[in-house]
């Protein structure tokens, strides 16, 4: 069986889960121990590295966090070169924010939203902005949304717009902050044998969970009649089931399942939104609304660091996709993390905001989504964009396409 979502057999998508489980069993509580030797502010000794260490939600609203232990630290020789420096006004704000917890939806994956974040704390980079960030590895029993809805963690990454957009009108308590990506990672697959969608009306298409709009969206505009074909939910998120399953159709990313199918030389056929001039979008980061509102300056600068260590791994993948694989360990699939990086980074740096930086996102960038999600009844009214994203946040941290540092 091929890996899922960046070598982890296992890892599933959380979007739109049930109620948020009681105890998270993996917290990855990142420490100065892991800073690279870039960095000149503290260092630990070895010891605490990448280990998983337990938290358990002992209620909604707050996370008992394990504390990693190490070795006796190193003196630090002062702030590197721009970063903030110990006591301004800023450096004082983001250290008074506390810890920001962010809630990873795929664990140590290699996507653009993960892979970033997870980068930016061992570079250095958020502790350069006076903020401690702890890196939680939501298990698949929990909603990293709910998590977040709640203020028990106050990052998040969510797959769409479209996706973010139901999560709000369902109640959950956060706000967009940034989107990556005018284009979309879903992806449909097909037997080889499919040439065109309307083949799949009477055949079995696999979903999981939901199937995201921009999907549902493609087969009408190919001409497919979605009420003929036979849907059905896929637990076991096993691409290998397209070819030698029952399934005719298949749910996707197009940076993970086409990895897996592709390394074990299985014939398909992958269908995209854009091929059918779909709008969409991929990667969109939430913050709990309480927390941004209280904590501006810390959300805007854990943005700036993220972006930071997105152009950092574009240029450095090898080693940003290393730094998961010591996370997580020996089940991490150095190669389909390698591979799934490639595609995530080019979907942002080809199909962001013309002009803009990565990240930077717009009302109008959203709309055709929420008139999608309307349209197909997945939200009950029409969702004031204004409320839903903050468009502001990102755009301030670049002049242009230049992000200011810091």
């Amino acid at each position: 069986m091929g890996p899922a979502r960046g070598g982890r057999a296992g890892r599933v998508w959380r979007g739109r889960t049930g109620p948020v489980a009681e105890q998270l069993r993996s917290v990855h509580a990142i420490t100065s121990s892991e800073v690279t030797t870039e960095r000149m502010a503290t260092v630990r000794e070895p010891g605490c590295g990448a280990r998983r260490v337990t938290a358990v939600l002992v209620a909604i609203g707050s996370a008992l966090l394990a504390p990693c232990s190490a070795g006796p630290a190193v003196a630090a020789t002062g702030p590197r070169p721009g970063a903030l420096a110990p006591g301004s006004p800023e450096c004082t704000a983001n250290k008074a924010a506390g810890t920001v917890h962010f809630a990873s939806p795929f664990g140590y994956d290699a996507s653009a939203g993960i892979i970033d974040v997870y980068a930016a704390e061992r570079l250095g980079y958020f502790a350069d902005l006076c903020l401690r960030v702890e890196f939680i590895d939501v298990p698949t029993s929990a909603s990293p949304y709910a998590l977040v809805s709640a203020d028990a963690a106050q990052i998040t990454g969510e797959g769409s717009a479209a996706d973010a957009i139901v999560e709000e009108a369902d109640g959950s308590n956060f706000v967009g902050i940034s989107t990556y990506g005018d284009t979309s990672d879903y992806a449909l697959l097909t037997r080889a044998g499919i040439t065109k969608l309307t083949q799949l009306e009477g055949k079995v298409l696999a979903y999981h969970t939901v199937l995201p709009v921009v999907l549902r969206e493609m087969l009408v505009k190919a001409g497919a009649n979605v009420s003929k074909v036979r849907l059905v939910q896929d637990p076991t998120y096993d691409p290998l089931l397209l070819v030698h399953g029952s399934f005719d159709a298949l749910e996707a990313y197009q940076s993970n399942e086409p990895i897996t199918l592709r390394a074990d030389h299985e014939p398909f056929t992958m269908w995209t939104p854009a091929q059918f001039g779909i709008s969409s979008t991929f990667n969109v980061q939430v913050a709990n609304r309480k927390f941004l509102a209280s904590h501006r300056g810390a959300v805007a600068d854990f943005l700036r660091a993220e972006f930071r260590a997105f152009g950092y791994c574009t240029a450095h993948a090898a080693t940003c996709v290393g730094y998961l694989a010591e996370a997580q360990g020996p089940t991490f699939n150095l190669a389909h993390g390698e591979a799934e990086w490639r595609v995530e980074s080019a979907l942002a740096l080809d199909h962001h905001l013309a002009g803009r930086g990565i990240g930077v996102e717009t009302v109008a960038e959203w709309a055709p989504e929420a008139a999608a999600v309307l349209r197909y009844k997945l939200v009950r009214k029409p969702v004031d964009l204004a409320g839903a994203e903050d468009t502001s946040l990102a755009g301030s941290l670049y002049r242009g396409t230049r992000l200011v540092w810091p």
